[in-house]
């Protein structure tokens, strides 16, 4: 055998024995599923996030400095997730979806 030859040999062997191993580190992850969330949900719940204050504090990356605004944040998140405002988002967001929907059926009846 020439020194080509084992080192191919050596190579195949070794990521033949790797793909198990990476496949294996990432087994903890779920595969995609269909969100249970309408479209509208999801918006509105974007909308709280960024104006909680929990969008910007995720942003930073010294997180020793924002604990405090963390905190607060996720708990104006949590108090506006609970209120009529959550609500009144997904409304509003449910009727220009069903607006949309109602416009481009219109163009495909043309």
């Amino acid at each position: 055998m020439t020194a080509k030859t084992l080192i191919a040999t050596a190579l195949i062997a070794l990521s033949a024995a790797a793909v198990p191993a990476f496949a294996q580190s990432y087994s903890h992850l779920d595969p995609i599923t269909q969100s249970q969330k309408t479209r509208a949900e999801v918006l509105a719940d974007l909308e709280i996030y960024r104006e909680s204050g929990l969008a910007a504090v995720d942003r930073t990356e010294d997180f020793s400095l924002n604990a405090g605004q963390r905190a607060k944040a996720q708990a104006r998140y949590a108090e506006m997730k609970a209120s009529p405002t959550y609500a009144a988002l997904v409304q509003r967001y449910a009727a220009k979806e069903a607006n949309k929907g109602a416009a481009t059926e219109g163009v495909a009846a043309r």
